[in-house]
């Protein structure tokens, strides 16, 4: 087995055999309980109502054509005095002074919005991440951006594609978070880190230690979809929590930049345990985490079916 490959996915771990070179998916998926993409039922008003009472709006922001109102400074940290109107206005990456942030008006900072043919988004993904195809449609899925916290204590904006069925998880789960100060070294869309095909684009977004979730794509070994082809897998800081292999007792990992923690009880940062509130928050949502598989273990990885 190419061992490069070994850390594809979430049910990866259940199907694990030699890894497939095509990155299109060519066999009906069997998940029955998520994988049908969902038919909208409601009404244009119904969906315009619904979305206003989740935060969701309707397409995914622009790059500001001119200057923003928000100056930034040399380090990309908001201006002091300055307030912004919300996550729209801030670019991705950049970094943001929290005592110009609101702790009653945090909604406006996790916002889940519509991708449509044509716009930014769209044109990001298309052919790289995401594909037409018969499975996951664009109306399956919602672009998010919220804060986070990075490694170096700086609040940062974060990017990520989800599942619209299980989008108010996530803004959930990002918010709860956030207001502990949780460390994510980045978060942005694997198609920053694109490298020809899912399976070594997601090698080289683990390489960066990004955090990701949605890429259309097979399971390796398997004929399947992947949980993160339907947006309904994350991994978090992956270089801590890396997807292990275990022979005789002894855990191996394909990424260099993570051997040091194989040692799941090291007590080094943002290692995620069942002690770790970045576990609490996720399946206190009714996600399930990859560190609680037999063998292998995906310690970066939380998934979700349908609600």
């Amino acid at each position: 087995m190419d061992f490069r490959q070994s850390k594809i996915g979430a049910e990866e771990t259940v199907e694990k055999t030699e890894p497939t070179s095509t990155p299109v998916p060519t066999v009906t998926p069997t998940e029955t309980p998520e994988e049908p993409s969902p038919t909208p039922t409601e009404a244009p008003e119904e969906k315009k109502e619904a979305a206003t009472q989740t935060g969701e709006v309707a397409g995914p922001p622009l790059a500001p054509e001119t200057t923003p109102t928000l100056q930034t400074e040399e380090n990309g940290a908001l201006t002091p005095g300055e307030t912004s109107a919300g996550i729209t206005d801030l670019a991705v990456k950049e970094i943001v002074d929290p005592s110009q942030i609101s702790a009653t008006d945090l909604d406006k900072y996790f916002q889940a919005y519509e991708i449509v043919e044509g716009d930014e988004i769209y044109n990001r993904i298309i052919g790289k991440s995401y594909y037409a195809n018969d499975y996951v449609a664009l109306s399956d899925l919602r672009y998010l951006k919220v804060l986070h916290y990075n490694f170096e204590g700086q609040v940062q904006v974060g990017e990520l594609i989800v599942n619209a069925q299980i989008v108010d998880d996530f803004l959930s789960a990002f918010k709860q978070l956030y207001e502990n100060q949780y460390q994510i070294q980045e978060m942005v869309l694997i198609d920053n880190y694109w490298a020809g095909d899912g399976d070594s684009s997601d090698y080289n977004s683990i390489e960066h230690n990004n955090t990701s979730a949605f890429c259309f794509r097979n399971a390796t070994g398997s004929g399947n979809l992947s949980k993160h082809a339907y947006g309904r897998a994350i991994d978090i800081n992956s270089q801590q929590n890396p997807y292990v292999t275990y022979n005789n007792g002894y855990g191996s990992c394909a990424h260099g930049n993570a051997q040091q923690y194989l040692d799941r009880s090291s007590g080094l940062p943002h290692v995620i345990t069942h002690d770790d509130i970045c576990y609490q928050i996720f399946t206190q949502l009714g996600f399930t985490w990859g560190g609680d598989w037999g063998n292998p273990k995906d310690f970066q990885h939380f998934e979700k079916s349908a609600n």
